[in-house]
């Protein structure tokens, strides 16, 4: 025999209680990834600025008479590629520009700026490339170095994950023009 059973009636709790909990548990993590984003965002920025600043110099130095280059790299250069950095967002500029030629003489190394003391930065180990086939056989390279700490904010650093002593480092190699 089958009963006729009536329908319940279902009783609606109020929920607001517990969504409140679930957004309080929740907005941590959803604010550490969103200064996450934010941060490696801005990181990347810093990476290309430095880049093109690279760029820049080695256009600088591979249009510089070769009498006056080896006088560039003492505040002109350095001076040129801080103004660019400026004007793409990192206002302390770089902590270290470097200048390799080949230009009438042997590899010359000028980098007469002393680095600032969180400034771990070099200029690649190989040697300038030899162009085949190109009128001219010199060359010149610039390193460009450009420390985080300063020129974007630190969002993270009270989770942990500081950028604090890295340094962004890029280098570029252009023919001798002239």
């Amino acid at each position: 025999m089958q009963r006729n059973r009536q329908p319940t009636a279902k009783r609606n709790a109020p929920r607001s209680g517990v969504v409140v909990l679930e957004l309080i548990l929740a907005t941590p993590a959803f604010l550490i990834i969103m200064l996450a984003i934010v941060e490696i965002s801005l990181i990347y920025v810093a990476i290309e600025q430095t880049a093109y600043a690279s760029r820049y110099a080695a256009k600088i130095a591979s249009e510089t008479p070769g009498g006056s280059i080896n006088a560039l790299n003492t505040g002109p250069l350095k001076t040129s590629v801080d103004r660019v950095l400026n004007t793409g967002g990192l206002p302390l500029g770089s902590c270290r520009v470097i200048l390799e030629h080949n230009v009438s003489v042997p590899t010359t190394i000028n980098d007469p700026v002393v680095a600032a003391p969180n400034c771990d930065c070099t200029p690649p180990v190989t040697s300038l490339p030899v162009v085949a086939g190109s009128v001219t056989t010199e060359s010149v390279r610039t390193t460009v170095c450009v420390p985080l700490d300063g020129n974007i904010p630190d969002f993270l650093s009270s989770f942990g994950f500081s950028i604090q002593n890295y340094v962004v480092e890029e280098s570029t190699t252009f023919s001798y023009e002239l």
